[in-house]
């Protein structure tokens, strides 16, 4: 599962010469051998039908096989295959592509423009997903999450227990743990204390376990904004508030034992935290642009809204949830963004892209005034 950071939006949000196809479908994170040839079957169909529609425009044999070459190869590999998130995209452009495998319901859509289509993914830049990172004697995990699912990460350079950083030296059950000379595991089972208050002793090594623990979770999610929440008896979220410095930990967390909670109870608490401060942004962001509509430095519509983001003048767009190019059809669908300036998604789609440009924010909300699909706070 890929976590995209904002970086990672910018490299595809660049306007110039020639053709980019952007290509999305949904895939089966968790899969037998079926549900993973039918996710290569409709790959299939969908890069086929990029083609026929490349060839449409006028692009010779060879072109559409040299851009579309990136495509055919993971169709090919069935490891790969092996190894999907919940969707798949991937962006194309002679000589350069970028594949993400992403924890979104995406549609069986292709494009083809002067631009990269974004509007699939951009929910991954509106902090509607978080990371929960849960705190336990047993076990350390990191689980990425939405309203609807959650899922493991595989973070190899985050410790999963005490004997990652420790070896113990004595009966397991009241133990304090020694470090490695290595700093790595060593072979004995995991090292328990025998009590779940921590005294002076035994908070040394927590804080030194927690330490690697920090060190890995933000080394992975350096340069993005997810809210990450911490899940733990509430002794070992002090101590690890006390160490780590990830600028988007919320200040609430989920106060239990994780080992007592399945992924599904945690999936049900995180989503009441992010929920909640999901809805009181939503109220400032409603509010605040009532009020610039009402004093000339709000935009609504996709027109209007594409020139000011041009013109570098929005400082955050407002987009729908459910909006463009978002529920698919079933089927392949091969879009043609801005072939016609009635093309609303196109417009949405460019004013997001032009927006992320000029270093503005995206932020998706369940509707917009007047059912626009795009609304700006403007700079000026």
């Amino acid at each position: 599962m890929d976590l995209m950071t904002r970086t990672e939006f910018e490299e595809l949000v660049g306007e110039g010469d020639g053709t980019r196809v952007s290509l999305f479908a949904p895939t089966h994170r968790v899969s037998g051998a079926k549900a993973r040839d039918e996710d290569r079957i409709r790959w299939k169909n969908l890069v086929t039908a990029v083609e026929e529609t490349l060839r449409s425009d006028g692009f010779g044999a060879s072109d559409v096989a040299e851009m579309m070459a990136p495509a055919w190869d993971l169709h090919g590999d069935a490891l790969a295959w092996s190894h999907m998130a919940e969707g798949l995209a991937m962006f194309l452009r002679p000589g350069w592509h970028a594949t993400y495998r992403v924890p979104l319901d995406l549609p069986e859509l292709a494009a083809v423009g002067p631009g990269f289509v974004l509007s699939p993914l951009l929910p991954l830049l509106a902090d509607r997903n978080y990371v929960v990172l849960t705190l336990s004697q047993r076990r350390v995990r990191v689980l990425r999450g939405s309203r609807d699912r959650i899922g493991e990460l595989e973070l190899p350079s985050v410790p999963t227990a005490f004997e990652d950083v420790f070896e113990a030296d004595g009966p397991q059950s009241d133990s304090v743990p020694r470090p490695n000379a290595s700093g790595r595991s060593a072979a004995g089972g995991a090292v328990y204390y025998g009590s779940s208050s921590l005294d002076n002793a035994h908070k040394e090594e927590v804080v030194e376990f927690f330490r690697e623990v920090a060190k890995g979770v933000e080394s992975h999610l350096a340069g993005r904004t997810i809210p990450m929440i911490l899940a733990g008896l509430p002794e070992w979220v002090a101590v690890y508030r006390e160490i780590g410095s990830y600028p988007h930990l919320l200040a609430e967390s989920i106060d239990r034992n994780p080992d007592d909670m399945s992924d599904d109870d945690l999936r049900v608490a995180a989503w009441d935290l992010v929920s909640a401060r999901l809805d009181a942004e939503t109220m400032k962001l409603r509010d605040r642009f009532n009020e610039q509509q009402a004093h000339g430095s709000g935009a609504l519509g996709a027109d209007r809204v594409l020139t000011m983001a041009n013109e570098g003048r929005v400082d955050t767009l407002l987009m729908t949830s459910h909006g463009c190019y978002s529920n698919g059809t079933g089927r392949p669908e091969v879009v043609l963004p801005l072939r016609d300036r009635e093309d609303l998604c196109g417009l949405a789609d460019a004013a997001a892209r032009a927006t992320l440009r000029f270093g503005g924010s995206v932020r998706m909300l369940d509707d917009l005034p007047g059912g626009a699909p795009v609304a700006a706070l403007l700079r000026y």
